[in-house]
């Protein structure tokens, strides 16, 4: 196990081109968070610290988990941050972000002009119409994941949407989901190669066939007209 993590994961991949180490260790930190791996959590909070991740940005990447990998997930992983901020004699106070007073509408419609700025049609993952209960449940993530969550201080976009990739790699089942937040990089700016080094990233972390599974989809979005590239028949 040593030798597979010291030769394998810390020399063969974490050493890779193609991603920024900040990225990496926001992408590995958000992995282990959702699979409630508390001494891998305060492992990264702590890379995260050598590295230059601010104790802002940290707290910021646990809120994302909340809606990704739910909020046992997200209180676990701010407590071990926490520890990890009283060992290092860290003192945090963040400024009030969540204005209570603001209407869910207002929130709502904060959430679809930030979720617009990866898709374009931000209801584009139902197949079929939504039930009404679906239907509250797209409304709710509009109004906190989008217009709460994503428009908060703290965190850089590009950071975001690599903790949002981070959490479709540990989930890769949902072959939509994943497409489109693949999809939302791109336009925004991420290269293919960025987003391919997000699943080699995380293969030691979450297991190589999920991280296979990303990588595949990530290949069809690549191909796809909207997306292709003339080195793409190489890839």
């Amino acid at each position: 196990m040593y030798r597979i993590s010291t030769e394998s994961l810390y020399g063969s991949i974490w050493s890779r081109p193609g991603l920024e180490l900040k990225y990496r260790v926001m992408a590995t930190l958000t992995a282990a968070a959702i699979q409630l791996a508390a001494p891998q959590v305060r492992a990264q909070v702590r890379n995260a610290l050598n590295v230059g991740i601010t104790p802002e940005e940290l707290i910021e990447i646990c809120m994302m988990i909340t809606f990704y990998g739910g909020i046992p997930a997200a209180y676990s992983a701010l407590a071990v941050t926490r520890e990890v901020f009283e060992e290092r004699g860290i003192d945090v106070t963040l400024p009030e972000t969540f204005d209570p007073s603001v209407a869910p509408e207002t929130l709502y419609e904060r959430g679809i002009a930030k979720h617009q700025e990866l898709m374009p049609d931000v209801f584009g993952f139902h197949p079929t119409e939504p039930t009404p209960v679906e239907h509250d449940l797209d409304v709710l993530m509009q109004e906190y994941l989008w217009g709460a969550i994503w428009t908060r201080p703290g965190l850089d976009m590009k950071s975001r949407i690599v903790c949002s990739l981070a959490a479709r790699v540990v989930k890769g089942q949902f072959d939509l989901s994943v497409r489109r937040m693949i999809e939302g990089a791109l336009r925004y700016g991420f290269s293919q190669t960025e987003i391919m080094e997000v699943g080699m990233q995380l293969a030691f972390y979450i297991g190589v066939l999920p991280a296979r599974a990303f990588m595949h989809i990530a290949n069809t979005v690549f191909r796809s007209p909207e997306f292709a590239q003339p080195e793409d028949d190489k890839r």
